[in-house]
């Protein structure tokens, strides 16, 4: 196990032209994932998540900043002296070589005992549920079998850290999800500090005890699951974390307060805020929906209705703005009714419209 800390971390590609700066793919990362954390870097393709990991293990250089693991710097040192192992995407196995040998061949590298090899294989397979098939090669196994053996070979290394690349993409829905469990279950009873990788929010959010949400090379926010869905601290963060997306609009000034949905007569009470505009953030299942009462005018009409069996995705349009609402039950409203939506201001987000930054509602 082991802390590691991320202290101005940059990195940069190309020679700079005249008048021009480097294409930065990493800048000014700073923070500390702690001894026996989960965490995930989250983000969209591109964002600068995989030149993170690979700078944590070594795999690239930095270009700034500094890397610490245990207080000690290691961004100058080889990827094998960072006492590291990496879970690639594509499994990395060696075709001509059995389950048994994949698993042990890092181990042997590194001069290890015979006898101690071969506990630490029959013990990580044990644990993954392979040992049946530490004889044979990869091309016989499963997706699911190959990425088993992948994490055996790294947990039989007994690293300080563990880093994983989308270990899952390459697996079909239902065993990923399985894979998921079982990796969160073997997190658990090694108690070891793990990095992870992905770009899909439901693995960053089941799996993690921290989530480093990036884009364009820039830290969003860094916080437990809890703080990046309920507490964004940009827009970025509000709109790319969460299924179904948060509903995001601009709205402006009526009142000190008191903002309006442009050609609507839909009001939004915000509290303290006193800004000429902001945009709105609610999530589809933080409202209410229901018909208008006798004289009430509606905000808006329903177009499509999504039953998802014990939920249902409703699309209402108010003004031009495609408002989504998740209520209970199946088919509960339907197409072309006039419906009135209920927000409640401690379930609001607000953000700044030109920083995107988070405002505190009052």
């Amino acid at each position: 196990m082991a802390q590691i800390e991320l202290v101005g971390v940059e990195k940069s590609y190309g020679r700079p032209k005249r008048g021009q700066e480097a294409r930065k793919a990493v800048s000014d990362l700073s923070y500390v994932i702690e001894d026996g954390h989960f965490v995930s870097l989250l983000g969209p393709s591109g964002c600068g998540k995989t030149t993170t990991l690979n700078m944590i293990a070594g795999l690239e250089d930095i270009s700034g900043g500094e890397i610490l693991i245990d207080g000690r710097r290691v961004d100058d040192l080889d990827p094998d002296k960072r006492d590291l192992a990496f879970v690639f995407q594509d499994y990395a196995l060696y075709p001509h070589m059995s389950v048994y040998e994949n698993i042990a061949f890092g181990l042997r590298m590194r001069h290890v005992a015979k006898d101690e090899i071969d506990r630490r294989v029959v013990d990580a397979a044990g644990r993954l549920d392979i040992g049946h098939v530490l004889d044979v090669k990869p091309k016989s196994l499963s997706g699911g079998q190959r990425q088993r053996v992948a994490l055996a070979r790294a947990i039989a290394r007994r690293p300080a850290v563990f880093l994983f690349d989308e270990p899952l993409s390459n697996l079909d829905a239902l065993l990923r999800d399985q894979t998921r469990s079982e990796l969160k279950m073997l997190h658990r009873e090694l108690n070891a500090t793990s990095v992870y990788v992905t770009h899909d929010q439901e693995e960053a959010m089941t799996l993690s005890d921290r989530i480093a949400v990036m884009s364009r090379g820039r830290l969003e926010q860094y916080g437990s699951p809890y703080e990046v869905y309920h507490e964004p601290a940009t827009e970025f963060v509000a709109s790319f974390v969460g299924k179904p997306r948060m509903n995001l609009f601009s709205v402006q000034r009526l009142e000190a307060g008191r903002y309006v949905l442009p050609a609507t007569t839909f009001s939004i009470d915000t509290g303290a805020l006193d800004s000429e505009s902001v945009r709105i953030g609610l999530r589809p299942e933080e409202c209410d929906l229901r018909a208008p009462r006798a004289g009430e005018q509606p905000h808006g009409n329903v177009v499509a209705v999504e039953p998802l069996g014990n939920v249902s995705d409703v699309h209402v349009v108010v003004g031009d703005v495609d408002f989504l609402v998740r209520v209970p039950g199946f088919g509960t409203f339907a197409v072309g009714e006039p419906v009135v939506i209920d927000l409640h201001r401690a379930r609001l987000h607000c953000f700044d419209p030109e920083t995107g930054a988070r405002l505190v509602v009052g």
